[in-house]
Protein backbone atom coordinates (compact mmCIF):
# COMPACT_ATOMS: atom_id res chain seq x y z
CA UNK A 1 0.00 0.00 0.00
CA UNK A 2 1.26 3.47 -0.91
CA UNK A 3 2.07 5.89 1.87
CA UNK A 4 3.03 9.51 2.14
CA UNK A 5 6.78 9.13 2.65
CA UNK A 6 9.05 12.11 2.02
CA UNK A 7 12.27 10.85 3.60
CA UNK A 8 15.23 12.18 1.63
CA UNK A 9 13.05 14.69 -0.27
CA UNK A 10 13.96 18.37 -0.34
CA UNK A 11 10.83 20.50 -0.49
CA UNK A 12 10.18 24.24 -0.69
CA UNK A 13 7.04 25.66 0.94
CA UNK A 14 6.12 29.25 0.11
CA UNK A 15 3.90 31.26 2.41
CA UNK A 16 5.16 29.10 5.27
CA UNK A 17 4.85 31.89 7.83
CA UNK A 18 1.16 31.19 8.52
CA UNK A 19 -2.03 29.42 7.52
CA UNK A 20 -1.96 26.61 4.97
CA UNK A 21 1.75 27.11 4.26
CA UNK A 22 2.64 26.66 7.92
CA UNK A 23 0.43 23.58 8.30
CA UNK A 24 1.86 22.07 5.10
CA UNK A 25 5.42 22.55 6.36
CA UNK A 26 4.61 21.01 9.75
CA UNK A 27 2.94 17.98 8.17
CA UNK A 28 5.77 17.41 5.67
CA UNK A 29 8.32 17.59 8.48
CA UNK A 30 6.47 14.78 10.26
CA UNK A 31 6.86 12.68 7.12
CA UNK A 32 10.63 13.04 6.95
CA UNK A 33 11.04 15.81 4.38
CA UNK A 34 13.84 18.36 4.41
CA UNK A 35 12.05 21.72 4.27
CA UNK A 36 13.05 25.16 3.04
CA UNK A 37 10.48 27.77 4.07
CA UNK A 38 9.93 30.97 2.08
CA UNK A 39 8.02 34.08 3.19
CA UNK A 40 8.53 37.74 4.07
CA UNK A 41 8.05 37.63 7.87
CA UNK A 42 11.13 36.21 9.53
CA UNK A 43 9.68 35.96 13.03
CA UNK A 44 6.73 33.94 11.76
CA UNK A 45 9.04 31.67 9.78
CA UNK A 46 10.95 30.99 12.98
CA UNK A 47 7.67 30.15 14.70
CA UNK A 48 6.86 27.65 11.97
CA UNK A 49 10.29 26.05 12.37
CA UNK A 50 9.69 25.70 16.11
CA UNK A 51 6.48 23.75 15.43
CA UNK A 52 8.06 21.32 12.97
CA UNK A 53 9.70 17.98 13.61
CA UNK A 54 13.47 18.25 13.83
CA UNK A 55 15.42 17.88 10.60
CA UNK A 56 17.66 19.64 8.11
CA UNK A 57 15.24 22.52 7.76
CA UNK A 58 15.96 26.15 6.88
CA UNK A 59 14.19 29.31 5.77
CA UNK A 60 14.75 32.27 3.49
CA UNK A 61 13.18 35.71 3.85
CA UNK A 62 12.05 36.75 0.38
CA UNK A 63 9.44 38.99 -1.21
CA UNK A 64 7.67 36.52 -3.48
CA UNK A 65 6.14 39.32 -5.54
CA UNK A 66 9.59 39.95 -7.05
CA UNK A 67 10.07 37.49 -9.91
CA UNK A 68 13.86 37.63 -10.10
CA UNK A 69 14.21 37.39 -6.31
CA UNK A 70 12.23 34.14 -6.34
CA UNK A 71 14.43 32.69 -9.09
CA UNK A 72 17.59 33.84 -7.29
CA UNK A 73 16.62 32.37 -3.92
CA UNK A 74 15.78 28.98 -5.41
CA UNK A 75 19.14 28.93 -7.21
CA UNK A 76 20.85 29.84 -3.95
CA UNK A 77 19.00 27.08 -2.06
CA UNK A 78 20.22 24.46 -4.53
CA UNK A 79 23.77 25.77 -4.76
CA UNK A 80 24.21 26.18 -1.00
CA UNK A 81 22.78 22.78 -0.11
CA UNK A 82 24.31 21.05 -3.15
CA UNK A 83 20.99 19.24 -3.58
CA UNK A 84 18.23 19.75 -6.12
CA UNK A 85 14.59 20.34 -5.19
CA UNK A 86 12.13 17.44 -5.24
CA UNK A 87 8.84 19.24 -4.66
CA UNK A 88 7.32 22.68 -4.09
CA UNK A 89 4.12 23.66 -2.28
CA UNK A 90 3.20 27.19 -3.37
CA UNK A 91 0.94 28.45 -0.60
CA UNK A 92 1.79 32.16 -0.69
CA UNK A 93 -0.83 34.66 -1.79
CA UNK A 94 -2.76 37.82 -1.01
CA UNK A 95 -6.38 38.82 -1.37
CA UNK A 96 -7.86 42.30 -1.45
CA UNK A 97 -11.56 43.01 -1.93
CA UNK A 98 -11.87 45.52 -4.79
CA UNK A 99 -15.16 46.23 -6.63
CA UNK A 100 -14.75 46.37 -10.40
CA UNK A 101 -15.48 50.11 -10.45
CA UNK A 102 -12.47 50.63 -8.17
CA UNK A 103 -10.01 48.46 -10.08
CA UNK A 104 -6.70 50.16 -10.84
CA UNK A 105 -3.59 49.19 -12.75
CA UNK A 106 -1.58 49.28 -9.52
CA UNK A 107 -4.01 46.98 -7.72
CA UNK A 108 -3.86 44.49 -10.59
CA UNK A 109 -0.07 44.61 -10.62
CA UNK A 110 0.26 44.11 -6.86
CA UNK A 111 -2.04 41.09 -6.69
CA UNK A 112 -0.78 39.48 -9.89
CA UNK A 113 2.85 39.83 -8.82
CA UNK A 114 2.30 38.10 -5.48
CA UNK A 115 -0.15 35.45 -6.60
CA UNK A 116 0.78 34.66 -10.20
CA UNK A 117 4.24 36.03 -11.03
CA UNK A 118 5.64 34.15 -8.04
CA UNK A 119 4.21 30.89 -9.38
CA UNK A 120 5.58 31.59 -12.85
CA UNK A 121 9.03 32.18 -11.33
CA UNK A 122 8.77 28.90 -9.42
CA UNK A 123 7.86 26.94 -12.54
CA UNK A 124 10.74 28.56 -14.43
CA UNK A 125 13.03 26.99 -11.83
CA UNK A 126 11.17 23.67 -11.90
CA UNK A 127 11.80 23.51 -15.65
CA UNK A 128 15.57 23.69 -15.04
CA UNK A 129 17.18 20.25 -14.77
CA UNK A 130 19.94 21.92 -12.77
CA UNK A 131 17.50 22.99 -10.03
CA UNK A 132 14.65 20.47 -9.91
CA UNK A 133 14.69 16.69 -9.95
CA UNK A 134 12.85 14.53 -12.47
CA UNK A 135 9.76 12.77 -11.04
CA UNK A 136 9.18 15.76 -8.77
CA UNK A 137 5.89 17.45 -7.90
CA UNK A 138 4.44 20.95 -7.58
CA UNK A 139 1.15 21.95 -5.95
CA UNK A 140 -0.21 25.50 -5.93
CA UNK A 141 -2.95 26.86 -3.71
CA UNK A 142 -5.47 28.53 -5.99
CA UNK A 143 -9.06 29.45 -5.07
CA UNK A 144 -12.66 28.55 -5.86
CA UNK A 145 -13.00 32.22 -6.87
CA UNK A 146 -10.93 31.45 -9.99
CA UNK A 147 -13.56 29.03 -11.27
CA UNK A 148 -16.81 30.34 -9.80
CA UNK A 149 -16.28 34.05 -9.13
CA UNK A 150 -17.06 36.22 -6.12
CA UNK A 151 -18.36 39.74 -5.81
CA UNK A 152 -15.59 42.37 -5.54
CA UNK A 153 -12.86 39.78 -6.03
CA UNK A 154 -12.26 39.95 -9.78
CA UNK A 155 -8.51 40.67 -9.61
CA UNK A 156 -7.87 37.97 -7.04
CA UNK A 157 -9.92 35.51 -9.07
CA UNK A 158 -8.03 36.45 -12.23
CA UNK A 159 -4.67 35.91 -10.52
CA UNK A 160 -5.73 32.45 -9.35
CA UNK A 161 -7.25 31.69 -12.75
CA UNK A 162 -3.86 32.45 -14.28
CA UNK A 163 -2.31 29.91 -11.91
CA UNK A 164 -4.84 27.28 -12.96
CA UNK A 165 -4.19 27.90 -16.65
CA UNK A 166 -0.45 27.61 -16.12
CA UNK A 167 -0.89 24.35 -14.20
CA UNK A 168 -2.54 22.79 -17.26
CA UNK A 169 0.23 23.84 -19.64
CA UNK A 170 3.13 23.14 -17.25
CA UNK A 171 1.84 19.60 -16.62
CA UNK A 172 2.04 18.90 -20.37
CA UNK A 173 5.37 20.66 -20.84
CA UNK A 174 7.07 18.85 -17.97
CA UNK A 175 5.48 15.45 -18.55
CA UNK A 176 8.61 14.14 -20.32
CA UNK A 177 10.48 14.53 -17.02
CA UNK A 178 7.60 12.95 -15.07
CA UNK A 179 7.16 16.16 -13.10
CA UNK A 180 3.59 16.58 -11.88
CA UNK A 181 1.92 20.00 -11.54
CA UNK A 182 -1.43 20.39 -9.79
CA UNK A 183 -3.48 22.99 -7.90
CA UNK A 184 -6.19 23.03 -5.26
CA UNK A 185 -9.23 25.31 -5.45
CA UNK A 186 -10.38 25.67 -1.82
CA UNK A 187 -13.35 27.69 -0.69
CA UNK A 188 -12.63 30.13 2.17
CA UNK A 189 -10.04 28.88 4.63
CA UNK A 190 -9.96 29.85 8.30
CA UNK A 191 -6.76 31.89 8.16
CA UNK A 192 -5.64 35.43 8.91
CA UNK A 193 -6.00 36.26 5.20
CA UNK A 194 -9.75 35.71 5.52
CA UNK A 195 -10.54 36.57 9.15
CA UNK A 196 -9.14 39.06 11.70
CA UNK A 197 -7.03 37.43 14.41
CA UNK A 198 -9.68 37.86 17.10
CA UNK A 199 -12.23 35.91 15.04
CA UNK A 200 -9.75 33.13 14.27
CA UNK A 201 -9.69 32.30 17.97
CA UNK A 202 -13.48 32.10 18.29
CA UNK A 203 -15.64 29.06 17.65
CA UNK A 204 -18.11 31.15 15.70
CA UNK A 205 -20.87 29.27 13.85
CA UNK A 206 -21.05 32.13 11.33
CA UNK A 207 -17.74 30.88 9.90
CA UNK A 208 -18.41 27.15 10.24
CA UNK A 209 -18.15 26.65 6.47
CA UNK A 210 -14.57 27.88 6.39
CA UNK A 211 -12.06 25.09 5.82
CA UNK A 212 -9.40 24.29 8.41
CA UNK A 213 -5.88 24.95 7.08
CA UNK A 214 -4.59 21.64 8.45
CA UNK A 215 -7.15 19.72 6.38
CA UNK A 216 -6.20 21.60 3.22
CA UNK A 217 -2.53 20.92 3.99
CA UNK A 218 -3.30 17.18 4.06
CA UNK A 219 -4.68 17.38 0.52
CA UNK A 220 -1.61 19.28 -0.68
CA UNK A 221 0.72 16.73 0.89
CA UNK A 222 -1.23 13.92 -0.73
CA UNK A 223 -0.89 15.51 -4.17
CA UNK A 224 2.82 16.08 -3.61
CA UNK A 225 3.40 12.44 -2.72
CA UNK A 226 4.41 9.61 -5.03
CA UNK A 227 1.10 7.95 -4.17
CA UNK A 228 -0.51 10.42 -6.61
CA UNK A 229 1.94 9.76 -9.45
CA UNK A 230 -0.96 9.32 -11.91
CA UNK A 231 -2.36 12.78 -11.18
CA UNK A 232 -1.07 15.86 -13.05
CA UNK A 233 -2.61 18.93 -14.63
CA UNK A 234 -5.53 18.78 -12.19
CA UNK A 235 -7.20 21.74 -10.47
CA UNK A 236 -9.01 20.14 -7.55
CA UNK A 237 -12.03 21.82 -5.98
CA UNK A 238 -11.88 21.57 -2.18
CA UNK A 239 -15.32 22.57 -0.97
CA UNK A 240 -16.97 19.74 1.05
CA UNK A 241 -19.73 19.85 -1.60
CA UNK A 242 -20.88 23.18 -0.21
CA UNK A 243 -23.09 25.21 -2.56
CA UNK A 244 -20.71 28.13 -2.97
CA UNK A 245 -20.76 28.09 -6.75
CA UNK A 246 -23.70 30.33 -7.39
Amino acid sequence: MDKFDFVGKKIIVTGASSGVGRETAILLSKMGAELVLLARRENELKTTLSLMNEGEHSYRVVDLSKFEDVVSVIKEIVETGNKKIDAIAHCAGIVKVIPIKSVSEQAIENIMRTNYYSFAAILKCVASKRLFNDRGSVVAVSSYVASYGQVANSIYGASKGAINAMVKTAAKELKHRQIRVNAVNPIGIKTAMVLPQELLLQDNTEYKNLLLPGKVASIIVGLLSDSFEYVSGVVLDVDRAEDWKG
